[in-house]
């Protein structure tokens, strides 16, 4: 089978990443408020420049940390919790999907994953399964027949279907 996602090294790196993304955070907030408060509690008693650096440092600090939980911290936590629970056993195994084709892209938690339209049989139906991708450039063939393993309908690994020919 063809890994597209190695479980154990994107397990380490997104609980590392998660981790040191709130130490960080955390480090910088409480050095702006304790910047803010010494210069404060320091500055002699014409304290209005003092005061206007003061203001200034707080809300260029804020202004940083709203675009930071608003924009970068969602996709750090969409990759610790979604590889935090991914292991052999929690995957789905789908074993004969047909490739038809790649659709427009679709972002989930400001994370983009590349949409893949796959085709299987059951019975006499035939049904149409939307698979994503997540951070890989991997190429499907069209009407080439895969065994997928899945982890919340995003591809883990495949391997090519070969069927059996008479020679």
């Amino acid at each position: 089978m063809i890994e597209v996602v190695d479980i154990n090294l994107a397990k380490k790196k997104s609980k590392t990443r998660y981790i040191v993304h709130l130490v960080l955070i955390s480090l910088l907030t409480i050095s702006i408020i304790a910047g803010a408060l010494l210069l404060l509690l320091l500055s002699n008693l014409d304290y209005v420049i003092n005061l206007v650096f003061d203001i200034i440092i707080c809300a260029l600090g804020l202004s940083f940390v709203i675009f930071y939980f608003i924009n970068v911290f969602p996709v750090v936590r969409h990759y610790y919790v979604f590889y935090r629970g991914l292991n052999d056993v929690s995957m789905e195994h789908r074993r004969r999907m047909i490739f038809e084709t790649e659709i427009e892209p679709k972002t989930m938690q400001n994370v983009e994953h590349r949409t893949l339209q796959f085709s299987y049989r059951e019975g006499e139906k035939l049904y149409i399964d939307n698979l994503y991708v997540l951070d890989s450039d991997v190429i499907f063939e069209n009407n080439k027949a895969y065994k997928i393993d899945t982890y919340h309908n995003v591809i883990i690994r495949y391997e090519v279907v070969q069927d059996a020919t008479l020679q």
